[in-house]
Protein backbone atom coordinates (compact mmCIF):
# COMPACT_ATOMS: atom_id res chain seq x y z
CA UNK A 1 0.00 0.00 0.00
CA UNK A 2 3.17 2.47 0.84
CA UNK A 3 4.10 2.10 -2.81
CA UNK A 4 0.80 3.05 -4.21
CA UNK A 5 -0.13 6.14 -1.78
CA UNK A 6 2.95 7.60 -2.84
CA UNK A 7 2.25 7.06 -6.36
CA UNK A 8 -1.08 8.62 -5.85
CA UNK A 9 0.44 11.57 -3.84
CA UNK A 10 2.31 12.81 -6.97
CA UNK A 11 -0.82 12.91 -9.03
CA UNK A 12 -2.36 14.27 -6.50
CA UNK A 13 -0.06 17.34 -6.54
CA UNK A 14 -0.39 17.66 -10.58
CA UNK A 15 -4.18 17.80 -9.91
CA UNK A 16 -3.95 20.53 -7.34
CA UNK A 17 -1.68 22.76 -9.65
CA UNK A 18 -4.18 22.22 -12.71
CA UNK A 19 -7.35 23.54 -10.65
CA UNK A 20 -4.57 26.37 -9.22
CA UNK A 21 -4.06 27.42 -12.95
CA UNK A 22 -7.51 27.09 -13.81
CA UNK A 23 -9.33 29.03 -10.89
CA UNK A 24 -11.85 31.48 -11.10
CA UNK A 25 -12.40 34.68 -10.19
CA UNK A 26 -14.08 34.17 -6.82
CA UNK A 27 -11.49 31.58 -5.95
CA UNK A 28 -8.46 34.64 -6.68
CA UNK A 29 -10.48 37.23 -4.36
CA UNK A 30 -10.84 34.25 -1.66
CA UNK A 31 -7.11 33.88 -2.10
CA UNK A 32 -6.10 37.39 -1.84
CA UNK A 33 -8.92 37.52 1.52
CA UNK A 34 -6.60 34.85 3.35
CA UNK A 35 -3.70 36.78 2.84
CA UNK A 36 -4.73 39.77 4.16
CA UNK A 37 -1.90 41.23 5.38
CA UNK A 38 2.07 41.02 4.56
CA UNK A 39 3.03 40.84 7.71
CA UNK A 40 3.67 37.23 9.10
CA UNK A 41 2.56 38.66 12.58
CA UNK A 42 -0.62 39.11 14.10
CA UNK A 43 -0.56 40.55 17.42
CA UNK A 44 -3.32 42.23 19.62
CA UNK A 45 -3.32 46.03 18.98
CA UNK A 46 -2.00 48.16 22.18
CA UNK A 47 -2.90 51.56 22.45
CA UNK A 48 0.29 52.39 23.92
CA UNK A 49 3.59 50.89 23.56
CA UNK A 50 5.68 50.42 26.51
CA UNK A 51 9.54 50.50 26.44
CA UNK A 52 9.89 46.77 27.63
CA UNK A 53 7.96 45.93 24.52
CA UNK A 54 9.30 48.50 22.12
CA UNK A 55 13.03 46.53 23.25
CA UNK A 56 11.94 43.26 23.16
CA UNK A 57 10.39 44.47 19.14
CA UNK A 58 13.75 45.87 18.43
CA UNK A 59 15.70 42.80 19.61
CA UNK A 60 13.41 40.56 17.29
CA UNK A 61 13.68 42.74 14.44
CA UNK A 62 17.84 42.69 14.80
CA UNK A 63 18.07 39.14 15.05
CA UNK A 64 15.97 39.15 11.70
CA UNK A 65 18.44 41.19 10.37
CA UNK A 66 21.12 39.08 11.43
CA UNK A 67 19.68 36.25 10.06
CA UNK A 68 19.13 38.39 6.16
CA UNK A 69 22.68 39.14 6.20
CA UNK A 70 24.08 35.69 6.71
CA UNK A 71 24.88 35.32 10.35
CA UNK A 72 22.14 32.40 11.11
CA UNK A 73 24.11 31.85 13.88
CA UNK A 74 24.00 34.57 15.68
CA UNK A 75 20.44 35.07 14.78
CA UNK A 76 18.90 31.68 16.50
CA UNK A 77 21.30 32.61 19.79
CA UNK A 78 19.58 36.24 20.02
CA UNK A 79 15.78 34.01 19.35
CA UNK A 80 17.03 31.69 21.99
CA UNK A 81 17.83 34.30 24.60
CA UNK A 82 14.21 36.07 23.41
CA UNK A 83 11.77 32.85 24.06
CA UNK A 84 13.89 32.03 26.98
CA UNK A 85 12.98 35.63 28.58
CA UNK A 86 9.63 36.12 27.01
CA UNK A 87 7.97 32.79 26.32
CA UNK A 88 4.36 34.26 24.87
CA UNK A 89 6.30 36.28 22.18
CA UNK A 90 4.95 34.32 19.33
CA UNK A 91 7.06 36.02 16.92
CA UNK A 92 10.02 35.30 18.44
CA UNK A 93 9.23 31.01 18.65
CA UNK A 94 8.21 31.27 14.53
CA UNK A 95 11.15 33.02 13.12
CA UNK A 96 13.48 30.57 15.68
CA UNK A 97 11.48 27.57 14.54
CA UNK A 98 12.02 28.79 10.59
CA UNK A 99 15.83 28.83 11.43
CA UNK A 100 15.95 25.30 12.77
CA UNK A 101 14.02 24.38 10.13
CA UNK A 102 16.37 25.77 7.21
CA UNK A 103 18.97 23.55 9.21
CA UNK A 104 17.14 20.54 8.95
CA UNK A 105 16.68 19.98 12.91
CA UNK A 106 13.43 19.21 12.89
CA UNK A 107 12.54 18.08 16.15
CA UNK A 108 13.68 21.61 17.86
CA UNK A 109 12.10 23.46 14.82
CA UNK A 110 8.75 21.30 15.75
CA UNK A 111 9.08 22.46 19.23
CA UNK A 112 9.57 26.40 18.38
CA UNK A 113 6.81 26.31 15.41
CA UNK A 114 4.55 23.95 17.99
CA UNK A 115 4.63 27.06 20.49
CA UNK A 116 3.90 29.90 18.03
CA UNK A 117 1.07 28.34 16.66
CA UNK A 118 0.16 27.40 20.24
CA UNK A 119 0.46 31.40 21.07
CA UNK A 120 -1.45 32.49 17.86
CA UNK A 121 -3.61 29.65 16.08
CA UNK A 122 -5.05 31.33 13.92
CA UNK A 123 -1.99 32.78 12.26
CA UNK A 124 -1.80 30.93 8.73
CA UNK A 125 1.91 31.63 8.44
CA UNK A 126 2.99 29.83 11.58
CA UNK A 127 0.61 26.97 10.80
CA UNK A 128 2.27 27.12 7.13
CA UNK A 129 5.88 26.20 8.62
CA UNK A 130 4.49 23.86 10.91
CA UNK A 131 2.74 21.88 8.40
CA UNK A 132 6.12 22.04 6.49
CA UNK A 133 8.05 20.87 9.38
CA UNK A 134 5.46 17.78 10.18
CA UNK A 135 6.03 16.88 6.54
CA UNK A 136 9.32 16.36 6.59
CA UNK A 137 8.99 14.47 9.93
CA UNK A 138 6.75 12.05 8.50
CA UNK A 139 3.98 12.83 11.60
CA UNK A 140 1.07 12.17 9.18
CA UNK A 141 -1.52 12.93 12.21
CA UNK A 142 -0.25 16.31 13.15
CA UNK A 143 -0.15 16.80 9.77
CA UNK A 144 -3.20 16.29 8.85
CA UNK A 145 -4.81 18.17 12.15
CA UNK A 146 -2.60 21.23 10.95
CA UNK A 147 -3.88 21.07 7.63
CA UNK A 148 -7.38 21.07 8.79
CA UNK A 149 -6.94 24.02 11.08
CA UNK A 150 -5.27 26.00 8.22
CA UNK A 151 -8.09 25.13 5.57
CA UNK A 152 -10.83 26.23 8.48
CA UNK A 153 -8.90 29.57 8.60
CA UNK A 154 -8.85 29.57 4.70
CA UNK A 155 -12.15 28.04 3.22
CA UNK A 156 -11.80 29.31 -0.01
CA UNK A 157 -8.00 28.52 -0.80
CA UNK A 158 -8.54 25.84 -2.67
CA UNK A 159 -4.74 24.69 -2.33
CA UNK A 160 -4.81 24.30 0.93
CA UNK A 161 -7.34 21.54 0.27
CA UNK A 162 -5.15 19.85 -2.40
CA UNK A 163 -2.30 20.01 0.90
CA UNK A 164 -4.66 18.68 2.93
CA UNK A 165 -5.98 15.93 1.00
CA UNK A 166 -2.36 14.79 0.16
CA UNK A 167 -1.91 14.65 4.17
CA UNK A 168 -4.37 12.38 4.47
CA UNK A 169 -2.97 9.78 1.73
CA UNK A 170 0.58 10.34 3.54
CA UNK A 171 -0.93 8.38 6.34
CA UNK A 172 -2.69 5.94 4.09
CA UNK A 173 -6.24 7.53 5.00
CA UNK A 174 -7.51 7.38 1.24
CA UNK A 175 -11.16 7.68 2.26
CA UNK A 176 -10.43 10.91 4.00
CA UNK A 177 -8.29 11.99 1.33
CA UNK A 178 -11.33 11.30 -1.10
CA UNK A 179 -14.12 13.41 1.62
CA UNK A 180 -11.64 16.32 1.11
CA UNK A 181 -11.72 16.24 -2.61
CA UNK A 182 -15.57 16.19 -2.11
CA UNK A 183 -15.21 19.29 -0.45
CA UNK A 184 -13.58 21.14 -2.83
CA UNK A 185 -16.23 19.83 -5.20
CA UNK A 186 -18.75 21.52 -3.09
CA UNK A 187 -17.25 24.43 -3.82
CA UNK A 188 -16.01 24.62 -7.44
CA UNK A 189 -18.45 21.70 -8.81
CA UNK A 190 -17.55 18.70 -10.68
CA UNK A 191 -14.30 19.31 -12.84
CA UNK A 192 -11.65 16.73 -14.76
CA UNK A 193 -9.00 17.19 -12.47
CA UNK A 194 -10.70 16.29 -8.90
CA UNK A 195 -12.66 13.74 -10.68
CA UNK A 196 -10.28 11.72 -12.12
CA UNK A 197 -8.34 11.93 -8.91
CA UNK A 198 -10.76 10.46 -6.84
CA UNK A 199 -11.59 7.46 -9.16
CA UNK A 200 -7.25 7.13 -9.32
CA UNK A 201 -7.87 6.92 -5.39
CA UNK A 202 -11.00 4.71 -5.38
CA UNK A 203 -9.43 2.00 -7.81
CA UNK A 204 -6.23 2.11 -5.13
CA UNK A 205 -8.92 0.89 -2.30
CA UNK A 206 -10.24 -1.65 -5.28
CA UNK A 207 -13.83 -0.06 -5.28
CA UNK A 208 -14.10 0.30 -8.88
CA UNK A 209 -18.18 0.45 -8.33
CA UNK A 210 -17.00 4.08 -6.68
CA UNK A 211 -14.38 4.38 -9.46
CA UNK A 212 -16.53 4.00 -12.64
CA UNK A 213 -19.30 6.54 -10.20
CA UNK A 214 -16.44 9.41 -10.48
CA UNK A 215 -16.36 9.50 -14.64
CA UNK A 216 -20.02 8.54 -14.65
CA UNK A 217 -20.30 11.91 -12.62
CA UNK A 218 -17.68 13.56 -14.87
CA UNK A 219 -20.02 12.64 -18.45
CA UNK A 220 -23.23 13.85 -16.90
CA UNK A 221 -21.85 16.67 -16.01
CA UNK A 222 -20.06 17.28 -19.49
CA UNK A 223 -22.28 15.75 -22.10
CA UNK A 224 -20.23 17.23 -24.93
CA UNK A 225 -17.08 15.42 -23.68
CA UNK A 226 -17.41 12.28 -25.22
CA UNK A 227 -13.14 10.88 -24.52
CA UNK A 228 -15.80 10.45 -20.46
CA UNK A 229 -17.88 8.15 -22.46
CA UNK A 230 -15.43 6.20 -24.10
CA UNK A 231 -13.46 6.05 -20.46
CA UNK A 232 -16.69 4.10 -19.53
CA UNK A 233 -17.42 2.24 -22.31
CA UNK A 234 -13.66 0.78 -22.19
CA UNK A 235 -13.73 0.39 -18.44
CA UNK A 236 -17.05 -1.85 -19.42
CA UNK A 237 -14.58 -3.63 -21.65
CA UNK A 238 -12.60 -4.29 -19.34
CA UNK A 239 -14.89 -5.90 -17.31
CA UNK A 240 -17.15 -7.87 -20.01
CA UNK A 241 -20.22 -5.59 -19.10
CA UNK A 242 -20.32 -5.48 -22.89
CA UNK A 243 -24.28 -4.45 -22.91
CA UNK A 244 -22.88 -1.41 -20.93
CA UNK A 245 -20.21 -0.83 -22.79
CA UNK A 246 -22.44 -0.48 -25.70
CA UNK A 247 -24.56 2.18 -24.42
CA UNK A 248 -21.42 4.36 -24.15
CA UNK A 249 -20.44 3.44 -27.56
CA UNK A 250 -23.75 4.58 -29.08
CA UNK A 251 -23.70 7.78 -27.21
CA UNK A 252 -20.26 8.29 -28.75
CA UNK A 253 -21.36 7.78 -32.21
CA UNK A 254 -24.75 9.81 -31.66
CA UNK A 255 -22.30 13.03 -30.36
CA UNK A 256 -19.86 12.65 -33.39
CA UNK A 257 -21.07 10.24 -35.71
CA UNK A 258 -17.65 11.28 -38.10
CA UNK A 259 -15.16 10.21 -35.17
CA UNK A 260 -12.25 8.45 -36.43
CA UNK A 261 -11.82 6.08 -33.70
CA UNK A 262 -15.76 5.15 -32.48
CA UNK A 263 -15.98 2.32 -35.15
CA UNK A 264 -12.58 0.74 -34.36
CA UNK A 265 -14.03 0.25 -30.37
CA UNK A 266 -16.92 -0.83 -32.79
CA UNK A 267 -15.33 -3.27 -34.08
CA UNK A 268 -13.44 -4.47 -30.88
CA UNK A 269 -16.63 -4.76 -29.08
CA UNK A 270 -18.20 -6.54 -31.83
CA UNK A 271 -15.25 -9.14 -31.62
CA UNK A 272 -14.95 -9.61 -28.49
CA UNK A 273 -19.17 -10.53 -28.22
CA UNK A 274 -18.61 -13.08 -31.16
CA UNK A 275 -20.04 -11.01 -34.03
CA UNK A 276 -16.80 -11.18 -36.69
CA UNK A 277 -18.92 -10.05 -39.88
CA UNK A 278 -20.35 -7.14 -37.67
CA UNK A 279 -16.78 -6.28 -36.32
CA UNK A 280 -15.11 -6.78 -40.22
CA UNK A 281 -18.21 -4.01 -41.25
CA UNK A 282 -17.19 -1.70 -38.24
CA UNK A 283 -13.22 -1.63 -39.73
CA UNK A 284 -14.62 -1.00 -43.23
CA UNK A 285 -16.71 2.68 -42.32
CA UNK A 286 -13.54 2.92 -40.09
CA UNK A 287 -10.95 3.38 -43.15
CA UNK A 288 -13.76 4.72 -45.19
CA UNK A 289 -12.95 7.89 -42.79
CA UNK A 290 -10.67 9.98 -44.29
CA UNK A 291 -9.22 11.38 -41.60
CA UNK A 292 -7.70 8.03 -40.30
CA UNK A 293 -4.20 8.01 -41.77
CA UNK A 294 -2.76 5.26 -43.93
CA UNK A 295 0.02 4.70 -41.00
CA UNK A 296 -2.85 4.12 -38.40
CA UNK A 297 -4.74 1.97 -40.85
CA UNK A 298 -1.96 -0.51 -41.65
CA UNK A 299 -0.79 -0.31 -36.76
CA UNK A 300 -4.81 -1.72 -36.94
CA UNK A 301 -4.60 -4.39 -39.21
CA UNK A 302 -1.51 -5.68 -37.96
CA UNK A 303 -2.90 -5.42 -34.50
CA UNK A 304 -6.61 -6.51 -35.05
CA UNK A 305 -6.20 -9.08 -37.58
CA UNK A 306 -4.29 -12.48 -36.66
CA UNK A 307 -2.23 -14.03 -38.73
CA UNK A 308 -4.87 -16.94 -39.49
CA UNK A 309 -7.29 -13.91 -39.58
CA UNK A 310 -5.34 -12.33 -42.28
CA UNK A 311 -4.12 -14.93 -44.45
CA UNK A 312 -7.69 -17.61 -44.21
CA UNK A 313 -10.36 -16.66 -42.39
CA UNK A 314 -10.78 -13.61 -43.04
CA UNK A 315 -8.54 -12.90 -46.12
CA UNK A 316 -11.19 -11.14 -48.16
CA UNK A 317 -11.95 -8.29 -45.64
CA UNK A 318 -8.54 -7.93 -45.04
CA UNK A 319 -7.65 -7.62 -48.48
CA UNK A 320 -9.86 -4.59 -48.80
CA UNK A 321 -9.16 -2.93 -46.14
CA UNK A 322 -5.68 -2.96 -47.08
CA UNK A 323 -6.45 -1.96 -50.82
CA UNK A 324 -9.07 1.11 -49.26
CA UNK A 325 -5.45 2.07 -47.28
CA UNK A 326 -3.67 1.80 -50.58
CA UNK A 327 -6.06 4.22 -52.24
CA UNK A 328 -6.30 6.91 -49.40
CA UNK A 329 -2.78 6.59 -49.09
CA UNK A 330 -1.28 10.21 -50.70
CA UNK A 331 2.25 7.32 -51.70
CA UNK A 332 2.41 4.06 -53.08
CA UNK A 333 5.65 4.08 -50.93
CA UNK A 334 4.46 5.17 -47.92
CA UNK A 335 1.79 2.16 -48.24
CA UNK A 336 4.97 -0.22 -49.24
CA UNK A 337 6.81 0.92 -46.08
CA UNK A 338 3.87 0.78 -43.78
CA UNK A 339 2.98 -2.73 -45.28
CA UNK A 340 6.65 -3.69 -44.58
CA UNK A 341 6.85 -2.57 -41.37
CA UNK A 342 3.86 -4.73 -40.13
CA UNK A 343 5.12 -7.69 -42.53
CA UNK A 344 8.37 -7.35 -40.49
CA UNK A 345 6.62 -7.38 -37.10
CA UNK A 346 4.85 -10.51 -37.90
CA UNK A 347 8.20 -11.84 -38.77
CA UNK A 348 7.17 -12.35 -42.38
CA UNK A 349 10.39 -11.59 -43.78
CA UNK A 350 10.95 -12.52 -47.02
CA UNK A 351 7.35 -10.63 -47.78
CA UNK A 352 8.19 -7.77 -45.92
CA UNK A 353 11.93 -7.31 -47.75
CA UNK A 354 9.49 -7.37 -51.19
CA UNK A 355 7.42 -4.43 -49.44
CA UNK A 356 10.11 -2.84 -48.64
CA UNK A 357 12.11 -3.12 -51.99
CA UNK A 358 9.37 -1.17 -53.33
CA UNK A 359 9.22 1.42 -50.82
CA UNK A 360 13.26 2.00 -51.36
CA UNK A 361 12.32 2.41 -55.37
CA UNK A 362 10.33 5.38 -54.40
CA UNK A 363 12.45 6.92 -51.79
CA UNK A 364 16.03 6.06 -50.81
CA UNK A 365 16.76 8.49 -48.60
CA UNK A 366 15.74 6.89 -45.26
CA UNK A 367 18.62 4.90 -43.94
CA UNK A 368 16.07 3.13 -41.38
CA UNK A 369 14.08 1.18 -44.27
CA UNK A 370 17.69 0.26 -45.79
CA UNK A 371 18.38 -1.69 -42.05
CA UNK A 372 14.76 -3.22 -41.63
CA UNK A 373 15.80 -4.53 -45.68
CA UNK A 374 19.25 -5.53 -44.53
CA UNK A 375 17.58 -7.58 -41.46
CA UNK A 376 15.03 -9.14 -43.39
CA UNK A 377 17.05 -10.22 -45.87
CA UNK A 378 19.93 -11.18 -43.69
CA UNK A 379 17.16 -14.04 -41.89
CA UNK A 380 17.20 -16.02 -45.10
CA UNK A 381 19.89 -17.81 -46.51
CA UNK A 382 19.37 -17.98 -49.64
CA UNK A 383 18.94 -14.42 -50.12
CA UNK A 384 22.33 -13.73 -49.22
CA UNK A 385 23.71 -12.40 -52.53
CA UNK A 386 21.37 -9.98 -52.52
CA UNK A 387 21.27 -8.82 -48.90
CA UNK A 388 25.22 -8.42 -49.70
CA UNK A 389 24.50 -6.03 -52.69
CA UNK A 390 21.88 -4.23 -50.78
CA UNK A 391 24.10 -3.49 -47.95
CA UNK A 392 27.09 -2.60 -50.60
CA UNK A 393 24.84 -0.08 -51.99
CA UNK A 394 23.41 1.13 -48.40
CA UNK A 395 27.21 1.28 -47.34
CA UNK A 396 27.80 3.80 -50.53
CA UNK A 397 24.72 6.01 -48.67
CA UNK A 398 25.30 6.34 -45.60
CA UNK A 399 28.70 5.00 -44.88
CA UNK A 400 29.26 5.72 -40.89
CA UNK A 401 26.34 2.95 -40.19
CA UNK A 402 27.56 -0.32 -38.54
CA UNK A 403 25.02 -2.88 -39.89
CA UNK A 404 25.56 -2.79 -44.19
CA UNK A 405 29.48 -2.95 -43.28
CA UNK A 406 28.68 -6.13 -40.83
CA UNK A 407 26.84 -7.64 -43.54
CA UNK A 408 28.78 -7.53 -46.30
CA UNK A 409 32.22 -9.15 -44.05
CA UNK A 410 29.24 -11.72 -42.94
CA UNK A 411 28.60 -12.44 -46.46
CA UNK A 412 32.43 -12.82 -47.32
CA UNK A 413 32.38 -14.94 -44.08
CA UNK A 414 30.35 -17.17 -45.33
CA UNK A 415 31.50 -17.52 -48.86
CA UNK A 416 34.97 -18.34 -46.98
CA UNK A 417 36.66 -15.20 -49.09
CA UNK A 418 38.41 -14.27 -45.34
CA UNK A 419 40.41 -12.19 -46.89
CA UNK A 420 37.71 -9.57 -48.49
CA UNK A 421 36.08 -9.89 -44.59
CA UNK A 422 38.24 -7.95 -43.38
CA UNK A 423 38.27 -4.64 -45.24
CA UNK A 424 34.40 -3.63 -44.51
CA UNK A 425 34.68 -4.95 -40.74
CA UNK A 426 37.42 -2.63 -40.05
CA UNK A 427 35.64 0.11 -41.72
CA UNK A 428 32.76 -0.39 -39.46
CA UNK A 429 35.65 -0.67 -36.43
CA UNK A 430 36.82 2.47 -37.78
CA UNK A 431 33.31 4.52 -37.58
CA UNK A 432 32.67 3.09 -34.15
CA UNK A 433 29.22 1.56 -32.84
CA UNK A 434 26.04 3.04 -31.71
CA UNK A 435 25.79 2.20 -27.99
CA UNK A 436 27.61 -0.97 -28.93
CA UNK A 437 25.28 -2.61 -31.44
CA UNK A 438 27.42 -5.20 -33.35
CA UNK A 439 30.24 -4.43 -31.73
CA UNK A 440 31.06 -7.89 -30.43
CA UNK A 441 29.69 -9.90 -33.46
CA UNK A 442 31.77 -7.36 -35.83
CA UNK A 443 34.75 -8.33 -33.43
CA UNK A 444 34.03 -12.44 -33.55
CA UNK A 445 34.12 -11.96 -37.46
CA UNK A 446 37.61 -10.28 -37.69
CA UNK A 447 39.05 -12.52 -35.49
CA UNK A 448 37.93 -15.11 -37.55
CA UNK A 449 39.19 -13.53 -41.13
CA UNK A 450 42.46 -12.48 -39.29
CA UNK A 451 42.97 -15.85 -37.90
CA UNK A 452 42.45 -17.41 -41.31
CA UNK A 453 44.32 -15.24 -43.00
CA UNK A 454 47.56 -16.50 -40.82
CA UNK A 455 47.61 -13.17 -39.14
CA UNK A 456 47.39 -14.53 -35.38
CA UNK A 457 48.12 -11.93 -33.54
CA UNK A 458 45.18 -9.74 -34.68
CA UNK A 459 43.21 -12.72 -34.71
CA UNK A 460 43.97 -12.73 -30.77
CA UNK A 461 43.66 -9.28 -30.14
CA UNK A 462 39.48 -9.75 -31.82
CA UNK A 463 38.89 -12.34 -30.03
CA UNK A 464 40.22 -10.81 -26.41
CA UNK A 465 37.99 -7.89 -27.40
CA UNK A 466 34.44 -9.63 -28.50
CA UNK A 467 35.35 -11.54 -25.54
CA UNK A 468 35.30 -8.53 -23.30
CA UNK A 469 32.40 -7.60 -24.49
CA UNK A 470 30.37 -10.58 -24.74
CA UNK A 471 31.45 -12.80 -22.00
CA UNK A 472 28.82 -15.24 -22.42
CA UNK A 473 29.08 -16.10 -26.35
CA UNK A 474 30.81 -19.32 -25.85
CA UNK A 475 30.74 -20.21 -29.17
CA UNK A 476 33.13 -17.47 -29.74
CA UNK A 477 35.06 -18.80 -26.56
CA UNK A 478 34.98 -21.98 -28.02
CA UNK A 479 36.73 -20.85 -31.64
CA UNK A 480 39.44 -19.04 -29.75
CA UNK A 481 40.42 -21.96 -27.47
CA UNK A 482 40.35 -24.13 -30.20
CA UNK A 483 42.13 -21.64 -32.25
CA UNK A 484 45.16 -21.09 -29.28
CA UNK A 485 45.31 -25.25 -29.17
CA UNK A 486 46.03 -25.37 -32.97
CA UNK A 487 48.65 -22.69 -32.63
CA UNK A 488 49.76 -24.35 -29.32
CA UNK A 489 50.04 -21.16 -27.60
CA UNK A 490 48.46 -19.96 -24.32
CA UNK A 491 47.30 -23.58 -23.58
CA UNK A 492 46.16 -22.88 -19.71
CA UNK A 493 44.38 -19.73 -20.97
CA UNK A 494 42.56 -21.73 -24.12
CA UNK A 495 41.75 -24.44 -21.70
CA UNK A 496 40.40 -21.64 -19.06
CA UNK A 497 38.23 -20.30 -21.69
CA UNK A 498 36.76 -23.92 -23.12
CA UNK A 499 36.25 -24.98 -19.16
CA UNK A 500 33.87 -21.88 -19.47
CA UNK A 501 31.74 -23.51 -22.28
CA UNK A 502 31.98 -26.74 -20.99
CA UNK A 503 29.82 -25.78 -18.01
CA UNK A 504 27.48 -24.03 -19.33
CA UNK A 505 26.73 -26.13 -22.42
CA UNK A 506 27.84 -29.77 -20.57
CA UNK A 507 26.44 -31.12 -23.87
CA UNK A 508 27.86 -28.98 -26.67
CA UNK A 509 29.70 -32.04 -28.26
CA UNK A 510 32.16 -29.09 -30.00
CA UNK A 511 33.11 -27.78 -27.08
CA UNK A 512 33.31 -31.32 -25.08
CA UNK A 513 35.84 -32.36 -28.12
CA UNK A 514 38.10 -28.66 -27.84
CA UNK A 515 38.34 -29.36 -23.92
CA UNK A 516 39.43 -32.69 -24.73
CA UNK A 517 41.83 -31.77 -27.09
CA UNK A 518 43.56 -29.31 -25.28
CA UNK A 519 43.86 -31.58 -22.41
CA UNK A 520 45.20 -33.81 -24.88
CA UNK A 521 47.42 -30.87 -25.64
CA UNK A 522 48.63 -30.32 -22.10
CA UNK A 523 49.67 -34.24 -22.38
CA UNK A 524 46.64 -34.75 -19.66
CA UNK A 525 44.98 -37.62 -21.57
CA UNK A 526 43.44 -39.58 -18.69
CA UNK A 527 41.07 -36.33 -17.96
CA UNK A 528 41.00 -35.40 -21.88
CA UNK A 529 39.09 -39.02 -22.29
CA UNK A 530 35.76 -39.10 -20.97
CA UNK A 531 35.41 -35.91 -21.90
CA UNK A 532 36.29 -37.20 -25.68
CA UNK A 533 34.11 -40.26 -25.27
CA UNK A 534 31.22 -38.23 -24.63
CA UNK A 535 31.79 -35.70 -27.24
CA UNK A 536 31.83 -38.77 -30.01
CA UNK A 537 28.42 -40.41 -28.23
CA UNK A 538 26.56 -37.06 -28.50
CA UNK A 539 27.95 -36.79 -32.66
CA UNK A 540 29.00 -40.02 -33.46
CA UNK A 541 29.38 -39.21 -37.61
CA UNK A 542 31.71 -36.71 -36.56
CA UNK A 543 34.99 -37.94 -38.56
CA UNK A 544 37.16 -35.18 -36.36
CA UNK A 545 35.96 -36.55 -33.59
CA UNK A 546 36.73 -40.11 -33.64
CA UNK A 547 39.94 -39.42 -34.92
CA UNK A 548 40.51 -37.26 -32.20
CA UNK A 549 39.23 -39.87 -29.68
CA UNK A 550 41.31 -42.95 -31.13
CA UNK A 551 44.98 -40.40 -30.67
CA UNK A 552 43.49 -40.20 -26.99
CA UNK A 553 42.66 -43.16 -26.62
CA UNK A 554 46.07 -44.39 -27.89
CA UNK A 555 48.04 -42.43 -25.80
CA UNK A 556 46.20 -43.42 -22.19
CA UNK A 557 47.52 -46.94 -22.81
Amino acid sequence: MKKKIRILLMAAALTAAGLSAAGCASHKQATATAQHSRSRYIRTPIHEVTAEQLALDNRLVAAIIQRETGHAQEALTALAALTAEQPTMAAAWYEQGQLLLQRNWLDSAAHCLRHAATLQDSNTWYLLALAQCYQQRQEARPLQQTWERIVQLSPNNLDYYYSLSNAYLAGDDVEKAIEVLNRVEQRVGISEPVSLQKQRLWRALGKEDKALHEVEALADAMPQETRYQAILANSHMQRKQYAKAKRYYDRILQAKPDDEYIHIQLAEYYKQIGQPAQADSEMVQAFSNPRLDARTKLQLLGSFYTEEEFYSTRSEVCTRLLEMAMEQSSDASEYAVFYGDVLMRQQRYSEAAEQLIIGLQQDSSQYAIWEALLICLASDSTRDLQMYEYAVRAARLFPMHTLPLHLQGLHHIRAQRWAEAIEPLERAKKWGFNKGYLEAETFELLAEAYYRTAQYDRAWEAFEHAIQLAPNDYSTLNNYAYYLGEQGVQLEKALQYSRRTITAEPNNANSLDTYAWLLHLLQRDAEALPHMRKAVKLNPKSDTLRRHLKIIEDATR
